[in-house]
């Protein structure tokens, strides 16, 4: 029986980590973006370059446009001993490994948004992560060396749990990220202390349910290998959701997204260039995914007494 090639054993994980990590709930809105124009694809190359495991990828390509996705996260998490709240949204290129471009499907961006990439080899390389748990940013660089930088989240979801009497609320969502620890009391930025926010208005449009996961999410890990120092490794690594995603096809101009671009900042990364290529364009598709209630507590009714 002939051994695998060296190079071929799974990263180990830093000491304190275990995998796979589980979510016990999870809310995700995500929005792509396809940049035809030359200048963009080159800025789109120049965002991969800059990062340790974007110098082995290529930007994923769909009848000539590349594609730029950001997607906001909301997640509770339970461990032995504690529980967690996080929120985060990720800058993502749409990438693939260089050394496997024999391997990509040729494949229109619709195609791609359903999930027919059987291959996973078309994943999400991240360009900055703002995020709002210190757990979450340590577990983030130590394992993939995720671009995770600390910020506040102020958001207004349609969830079940809403109060609101304005049945229009349903399909609404805003979040604004901004510098943590400058919010008000009410939860709320002001111009000088936001980052970026989006508002999107999902009502009206229909969705498709679509077998997008897992998603393949590009990283690297420092390693000390032959050479004259330490190196990035890229990696690779799958984010199972176990239910379908819904996918809302926005190609016929429909615009339901509204992003704003505030004041940079120097622990924000790389996440201006990046919302520089899409503010003012009109998102190809969004997409869905929110945990169903496990259980409800009822409105009570009256004891008899006699």
């Amino acid at each position: 029986m002939s051994e695998q090639p060296a190079g071929h054993e799974l990263p180990p994980l830093p000491e304190g980590f275990t995998l796979p990590f589980f979510y016990g709930a999870f809310t995700n809105i995500g929005f792509d973006y396809l940049l035809h124009d030359p200048d963009a694809r080159r800025a789109v190359a120049a965002l991969l370059r800059e990062d340790p495991a974007g110098r082995h990828l290529s930007p994923a390509v769909f009848e000539g446009s590349v594609c730029l996705s950001f997607n906001y996260q909301l997640y509770f998490a339970q461990f032995g001993g504690q529980a967690a709240v996080t929120q985060e949204i990720e800058l993502n290129v749409v990438a693939h490994p260089t050394a496997e471009a024999a391997r990509v499907p040729r494949l229109t961006y619709p195609q791609y948004a359903h999930g027919e990439d059987q291959t996973r080899t078309l994943g999400f390389c991240r360009i900055h992560v703002a995020c709002d748990n210190d757990g979450a940013i340590t577990a983030g660089v130590r394992l993939f060396n995720e671009p995770k930088h600390k910020a506040g989240f102020q958001h207004t979801l349609p969830v079940p749990n809403a109060t609101t009497a304005d049945p229009k609320a349903a399909d609404r969502w805003k979040v604004v990220c901004g510098k943590y620890g400058t919010a008000a009391a009410d939860g709320s930025f002001t111009p000088a202390d936001t980052y970026f926010s989006f508002e999107a208005d999902l009502g009206g449009l229909s969705a498709r349910p679509v077998s997008a996961a897992p998603f393949t999410e590009y990283g690297s890990r420092r390693v000390d290998e032959h050479g004259p120092g330490p190196h990035h490794r890229p990696l690779a690594a799958p984010l199972n959701v176990f239910a379908p995603y819904a996918w809302y096809d926005l190609s016929d101009g429909s615009d339901p997204v509204g992003l704003t671009v505030g004041g940079a900042d120097p622990q924000q990364g790389r996440s201006k260039p990046f919302l520089d290529l899409i503010e003012g364009r009109s998102p190809a598709g969004a997409w869905v995914f929110q945990s169903p209630p496990v259980a409800a507590q009822n409105r009570p009714y009256w004891v008899p007494t006699a």
